[in-house]
């Protein structure tokens, strides 16, 4: 009975570890390979960026000398998609967040886009359509300002834009929508 005990108790044990760790997830076009892993004691995803695979990728978060490193545990970092040479991210630990894209072909680590934006988004291989902050919400604005109120929370105006990735200009669509914060 006790040695059953003992070997339930490390089966158990055992059974626990996967869940310590976190898998790789893998991302590829026909310019890069991005492999993500999220982090286990932080909030937020650290990426590695190396050169297309050719053939079975071996999707392991293991850091190779000519890999770029995107991601550091003060920056909630989380995949979005992979357009080209354009890496799209969002920034959060909550509802409200930011846009964030790299262009993978720099030798920079900084973003090409960094913005506050609704989490509403749609990538293309062509461009990104994402809704940044505009101006704060009121009762004239915002349709669900009184709503958004009584329930103890904000609102804010939201503007579509329209990244195009060729010629990397951002338009205006002209449309905008009102959405609580908190």
């Amino acid at each position: 009975m006790k040695q059953t005990i003992l070997l339930a108790t490390a089966m158990l044990g055992l059974s626990a570890i996967p869940a310590l760790s976190q898998e790789a997830q893998c991302f590829q076009n026909d310019q890069f390979l991005v492999i993500a892993q999220e982090r286990t004691d932080e909030v937020g995803t650290d990426f590695l960026v190396r050169p297309p695979a050719r053939g079975k990728i071996a999707c392991v978060f293991e850091q190779q000398p000519d890999d770029m490193l995107i991601g550091s545990p003060d920056d909630p970092l989380w995949f979005e998609g992979l357009a080209g040479q354009y890496l799209v991210l969002t920034r959060s630990t909550g509802p409200e967040g930011d846009l964030v894209i790299y262009d993978l072909k720099t030798e920079l680590f900084m973003p090409l886009l960094d913005v506050r934006a609704d989490d509403e988004l749609t990538i293309s291989e062509t461009e990104v359509t994402y809704w940044p902050q505009l101006i704060g919400g009121t009762a004239v604005n915002c349709p669900s300002f009184a709503e958004n109120t009584a329930n103890g929370l904000g609102s804010m105006i939201y503007e579509e834009r329209v990244l195009n990735l060729a010629a990397l200009t951002v338009a205006a669509t002209g449309k905008t929508l009102c959405s609580s914060t908190q």
